[in-house]
């Protein structure tokens, strides 16, 4: 199979490029000119650099690499910061899928599309009614969450109106190596392992610890998206999750657990957020039984290889 990854350099890009090596597939993969040139994802990708706003060279692109396979993972990918990027984030995350499949339309091979949607789609949901399935109606509450469901939207059109084989997920929460430090996890895997090396306090201040959401380690969720495109069903969303919840002061308590040296947790309210759900766990039935994928990686050895990954970039 010969699988073009947007997004590539990003955090599940590079993931999930590595895992369809290890399957034996043509990767190639389109990068940002911001986040680096041809060689830049190693010798085995060939990249592309471009914008996915620029039609133009996605179009080329495309033609050029003759895909089977697209994985479209490249977004403005941050629901608090799209409040304050809300242009940014419509136009890169509705224009640019619209983009990539008028350009896989174009290219008249029909490859399978594969478009990364979020949990964040579902907007508030009563703890009542959780598990999450699929069936749940969409009420998203932040520009980024609209330009998932708008991506959603683009794609089963292109499915029911083009005959397009588009795949779609609502992909919950999911880290692990390589993370930012803009995500709840990584965020407490660089402090733990910045006191450790003795360039911060050992304190870590903290907002609501009791929220419960839903992790599944990016490796995890590289090898859903493959087994999405190559057993699932085109035009019926995914989702993405373990379907187990874990409180975010149960994350932070095994990564303190893990330290090297004591680190004292100090509870600040000013860092709580309005819209805090107090529970976010979807149901991966469907996945699952569709698929057969099921996840690999217990959340203990997703946060001890996310803690090891933040000490060898410190």
């Amino acid at each position: 199979m010969r699988a073009l990854v947007t997004g590539a350099a990003g955090f599940v890009g590079r993931h999930l490029t590595a895992h369809l090596l290890a399957q034996g597939h043509e990767v190639g993969g389109l990068v940002h000119p911001s986040d680096g040139g041809p060689g830049s994802l190693g010798p085995r990708i060939e990249v592309y650099s471009l914008d996915i706003l620029d039609e133009g060279a996605l179009g080329a692109a495309f033609g050029d690499f003759a895909p089977d396979a697209v994985f479209h993972l490249a977004a403005f990918s941050n629901p608090e910061g799209s409040w304050k990027e809300a242009r940014r984030t419509l136009e890169t995350n509705i224009i640019g899928a619209h983009n990539l499949l008028y350009a896989a339309r174009e290219t008249g091979r029909r490859p399978r599309v594969l478009l990364v949607g979020s949990a964040q789609q579902y907007g508030d949901v009563p703890v009542e009614a959780q598990p999450i399935t699929e069936e749940r109606e969409q009420k998203p509450l932040t520009p980024y969450a609209v330009s998932k469901t708008s991506q959603e939207i683009l794609g089963r059109r292109a499915f029911w109106a083009h005959e397009l084989p588009v795949y779609v997920t609502r992909s919950f929460n999911h880290t692990g190596p390589g993370q930012s430090d803009g995500y709840v996890a990584s965020s407490f895997a660089r402090q733990v392992a910045e006191v450790e090396k003795g360039t911060r306090e050992p304190v870590i201040r903290v907002g609501n610890l009791s929220a419960r959401r839903d992790f599944t380690d990016v490796r995890d969720v590289a090898a859903a998206y493959c087994a999405i495109l190559e057993r699932g069903e085109a035009g019926r969303p995914y989702n993405v999750c373990r379907g187990e919840a874990t409180a975010i002061g149960e994350v932070l308590e095994e990564l303190v657990r893990l330290a090297r040296v004591p680190v004292e947790v100090v509870v600040d309210p000013e860092r709580y957020h309005a819209l805090d759900a107090p529970l976010m766990v979807g149901d991966p039935t469907r996945l699952k039984t569709d698929t057969g994928w099921s996840p690999r990686y217990p959340l203990r050895d997703t946060l001890r290889d996310l803690l090891d990954d933040w000490r060898s970039r410190i």
